[in-house]
């Protein structure tokens, strides 16, 4: 009888003072996530996720500049000599310190002269990174024809890629930097 009174007292205080009589429903601080582990019989801490509410942004600096390829290709392919050929210019980059992927490119149509065809497709680029020390850019290009949209499914046609043909650091803010490229398509 007197456990009886003491557990009825028991449970009306907590209904009293507010205070939840089951466990799963307290709102609090939680502390570390564990499991039973009924192998070994020891209670085990799982990992805990980052808390990407509380964790500071990474500082990024901004940096500035233009990409510039220069093509001269040299025209081999079976196209008619009228087909217009278009040259894409990419920059790929990952900055570690974000986790941001950055894609750049650019598409232009290129001048024929004979067996020879120039474009100069440009990307002014503006990125901010916070590992830029270590951040490579991944430069690639396309070339193709013909280029005119209504005849893209036209025979004869002709598509070259070099998706990586170089790999450079993160260019000074403000800079230009220049490739030269001398494709056979």
């Amino acid at each position: 009888m007197k456990n009886r009174i003491a557990s009825i007292l028991l449970v009306g205080a907590c209904m009293v003072a507010g205070v939840p009589l089951w466990g799963q429903n307290v709102v609090g601080t939680h502390g570390l996530r564990k499991y039973f582990d009924p192998q070994t019989r020891v209670l085990v801490a799982l990992p805990q996720a980052d808390d990407t509410a509380s964790a500071e942004a990474p500082a990024v600096t901004t940096f500035t500049g233009t990409l510039v390829f220069n093509f001269t290709i040299t025209v081999k392919a079976n196209i008619t000599s009228t087909a217009k050929i278009q040259c894409t210019a990419m920059a790929t980059l990952l900055d570690i310190g974000t986790s941001n992927e950055i894609i750049e490119q650019d598409t232009v149509l290129a001048v024929r002269s004979g067996t020879t065809a120039t474009c100069s497709p440009t990307i002014p680029y503006s990125w901010n990174l916070a590992s830029s020390s270590s951040d490579k850019v991944t430069l690639g290009y396309i070339i193709s024809a013909p280029a005119e949209a209504a005849v893209s499914a036209a025979l004869p046609s002709r598509l070259s890629e070099q998706l990586s043909f170089a790999s450079i650091s993160v260019p000074a803010t403000g800079s230009t930097t220049t490739e030269t490229l001398t494709p056979t398509f």
